[in-house]
């Protein structure tokens, strides 16, 4: 708990410290692909990955951070370089194109007739820092059949510890538990 404590601190301390800092702007890391095992896109049917449904309190570009059972705050300083939203979907396309192989997952494209091919649905009710020193992903995902019926679904709740204090050690770990999150959905497609 002094840890959290800690650690929520450091983080809020940078928003008031001086210097004033201009601000930072923050992207998850890339996905490391590995091509050997990827098959290409006509050898699999399509799954359409849908836009990452986030809660309304994290679809905004500053970084959240929980500071207490009921308490999040929005950095100001610390934002997301672009939607969140929109680099966690192309992050989930890109993994799970190298992890599994059953599926050629895309985004979602108006110019292509993606009627009647299976779909992807990611809702995500936590991405964010923790007070108890953790990054947060929480949520569901759901495999929506080409008939329109769903196929399979999950809970998510990851839960991973931060190496070190600060918004960078926090962009780590929530990318390190979204790669575990695709490790998850791929075991079941």
């Amino acid at each position: 708990m002094k840890r959290g404590l800690l650690l929520i601190s450091a983080l809020l301390a940078g928003c008031s410290s001086a210097p004033e800092q201009t601000g930072a702007l923050y992207l998850l890391p890339e996905a490391s692909a590995s091509m050997a095992a990827s098959r290409t896109m006509a050898e699999r049917p399509l799954l359409v990955v849908r836009p990452v449904a986030l809660a309304s309190y994290l679809n905004d570009s500053g970084i959240v951070y929980r500071t207490s059972e009921t308490q999040v705050v929005q950095a100001k300083h610390h934002q997301w370089a672009y939607s969140i939203s929109e680099q966690i979907t192309q992050r989930m396309i890109a993994e799970l194109r190298d992890k599994q192989s059953q599926y050629w997952p895309v985004e979602v494209n108006n110019l292509l007739d993606q009627s009647g091919k299976n779909k992807l649905q990611l809702t995500l009710s936590k991405f964010n820092g923790s007070y108890d020193g953790n990054a947060e992903i929480e949520g569901e995902w759901l495999l929506i059949g080409a008939d329109g019926k769903a196929k399979s679904s999950a809970p998510i709740k990851i839960s991973m510890p931060l190496q070190n204090e600060g918004y960078d050690a926090l962009v780590d770990a929530l990318s390190i538990g979204l790669n575990n999150l695709t490790d998850q959905i791929a075991a079941q497609l």
